[in-house]
């Protein structure tokens, strides 16, 4: 019975056995792998970070570049001048050492406007002649071209005169009656001019109250002989003829046409022939006659 159970349970025995064999060889097979799996987790950081310093590649050798700042170029721009248009030139004049008059047209036939003070200048505007015309206080006037200083005027043109006032009708409308003798005038004041004699003489009736030498005109430019009426006195004007022009005449009292009694600045030669025509005075002996003459004193001229 014994011998039977024993050879019942070797059977179960050895079943168990090889159990436990199988249950230990999975054990270890089991602890093996987890160990395996353990070691390749401690190793890999390692592989990867041998591989990364083997694949990293070595970094070159730092090279210093050195790099000189050269400054720049300064390139000095010359400025463009750019042309400036000349300036006009004005032309213009100045009057000299005396006072000039102005008048609206150019010659003595027109009226006074004004006077440019000595040394004045003034724009010069056109030219008529012998006489420049000017901007006279924002209106034309004319000054005779000689007794001024004119400047930059060669391109000044040529301008149109002013027409003319009509003319007044003098006195004198007829020829003149021949002189007559000194016995022969019945007049309350007159003046007798003596050509041979180069003298004035002023009369009261038939008594003369002043006489003094004047210069009458010379040959080519005669005194007329006459009897004559002053149509005119003017405390001064301006006279003008071929090759003078003079302003400002003193004491001046026409008697026919352009022919006067005034005084004279410009020369002391009384006794003398020395006019255009005129009878010239001594300066304070002219302020005298004008005076003592009226518009329509008789002037006796005679030789």
């Amino acid at each position: 019975m014994g011998i039977k159970v024993r050879e019942n349970v070797q059977p179960v025995l050895n079943s168990i056995t090889w159990v436990l064999l199988i249950a230990i060889t999975v054990l270890i097979m089991t602890w093996i792998a987890l160990l395996g799996f353990r070691l390749v987790e401690l190793l890999a950081p390692q592989a990867v970070s041998a591989q990364t310093e083997v694949e990293s590649p070595t970094p070159p050798a730092s090279t210093v570049i050195t790099v000189t700042a050269t400054p720049p170029v300064t390139t000095t721009v010359e400025p463009t001048s750019t042309p400036v248009p000349p300036t006009p030139v004005q032309p213009r004049l100045t009057a000299g050492d005396s006072a000039v008059n102005v008048r609206r047209g150019p010659g003595l036939a027109y009226e006074k406007i004004g006077l440019l003070p000595a040394g004045t200048q003034a724009a010069v505007t056109g030219r008529s002649e012998a006489w420049w015309q000017i901007d006279y206080q924002g209106q034309a006037g004319f000054v005779f071209g000689e007794i001024v200083t004119a400047f930059d005027v060669d391109a000044t043109p040529e301008v149109e005169a002013p027409p003319l006032p009509e003319p007044t009708p003098t006195v004198q409308v007829t020829p003149p009656p021949d002189p007559a003798p000194v016995w022969d005038i019945d007049e309350a004041r007159w003046i007798d001019v003596d050509l041979s004699a180069q003298t004035l003489t002023a009369y009261e009736r038939e008594n003369p109250v002043q006489q003094y030498l004047v210069s009458t005109g010379l040959p080519q430019t005669p005194t007329p002989v006459g009897q004559y009426r002053i149509w005119i006195k003017l405390k001064t004007d301006d006279m003008a003829g071929p090759g003078y022009y003079i302003e400002d005449v003193p004491w001046v009292m026409y008697f026919y046409q352009g022919y006067g009694l005034h005084g004279v600045t410009w020369h002391g030669n009384f006794g003398q022939p020395m006019s255009h025509g005129c009878v010239n005075q001594p300066t304070e002996m002219a302020e005298w006659l004008f005076n003592f003459a009226s518009v329509g004193t008789l002037v006796n001229i005679h030789e």
